[in-house]
């Protein structure tokens, strides 16, 4: 990055005009990085913005719930986990998916499936909650022209649907490859969802999702989370986090406000983690009534 003075004609000379010329070379070519790299940065954190802005606002489900939280972390500026809440009919969605990939790549699910979630919502009638997830699969394979057998990407996502009726007096839930985890008098239970994704290109076009339905709301809590903190590697032996240490997890900080829940989560995720590389983006949602 310094120019050599150059005092003779000589063989030291001609190598030291060499290396002049190399290191003005390398510093144009660092500004060209440089720049390039700030047009990426800032194209990034526009489309982080983007992505947010699609994200619901949380009146909704400050207006449903007593107490809930939304636990969402990409794993870089923008990722392929998102949240939804929506009214449908006289009930309340709330739903979280797990799209393929994080990054650009995920955050481009997540536009695409929240559009084919509009789309889905007009076309079923309220409260057909295994009928909404069947259509939310065929518009998001028809997006991506994964319905035929010349397709030539096979993305999709995972997905749980919770519809809360008019009267909050029952759950409707469907999974695709998704479980609803339920909290209550010191046992977690699990409501386990279809093992089809959503909109891959190896899913029947018109598969179909079975439904659950849960009772008797009060005194439960509830909870849905995408892979990313399953699936988190770390602790001594550098093993995943696992379904069986979140349910132990649960059952830990149970008598915490929901705010204070996901606090918990995610400092245990993040002691758990150590000095391991963020594997995947991390999306947790829980409630109660």
């Amino acid at each position: 990055t310094h120019e050599i003075d150059i005092t003779s004609q000589d063989e030291v000379g001609a190598l030291a005009m060499s290396f002049n010329s190399m290191a003005s070379s390398i510093d144009q070519r660092n500004k060209e990085l440089q720049d390039a790299f700030d047009v990426i940065s800032g194209s990034i954190d526009y489309a982080s913005r983007i992505q947010r802005s699609v994200l619901p606002d949380g009146m909704l489900l400050n207006s449903v719930f007593s107490d809930h939280f939304v636990l969402w972390e990409p794993r870089d500026v923008v990722g392929g986990d998102i949240y939804w809440t929506r009214l449908w009919g006289d009930g309340v969605l709330v739903i979280l998916g797990d799209c393929t990939g994080h990054g650009v790549p995920g955050a481009f699910m997540t536009l695409i499936a929240t559009g084919a979630l509009d789309n889905a919502l007009s076309d079923v009638p309220a409260g057909q909650v295994d009928k909404l997830m069947q259509r939310l699969h065929q518009l998001v394979q028809l997006t991506l022209g994964q319905h035929g057998t010349s397709a030539e990407s096979d993305d999709g996502m995972e997905l749980g649907i919770c519809y809360l009726g008019p009267n909050l007096e029952e759950i409707t839930f469907a999974g695709a490859r998704f479980e609803l985890y339920i909290v209550e008098d010191g046992v977690v239970g699990v409501v386990k969802g279809s093992k089809s994704g959503i909109g891959y290109g190896g899913v029947p076009h018109n598969q179909e999702y079975a439904q659950d339905k849960v009772v008797n709301l009060a005194g439960k809590s509830f909870y849905m989370t995408s892979d990313g903190l399953i699936d988190q590697v770390g602790g001594e032996r550098g093993r995943m986090f696992g379904k069986k240490r979140f349910r132990t997890l649960l059952l830990e900080i149970q008598n915490k406000s929901m705010h204070d829940q996901s606090v918990s989560i995610r400092e245990s995720l993040h002691a758990y983690q150590g000095d391991q590389r963020r594997r995947d983006d991390v999306a947790v949602i829980g409630f109660r009534l």
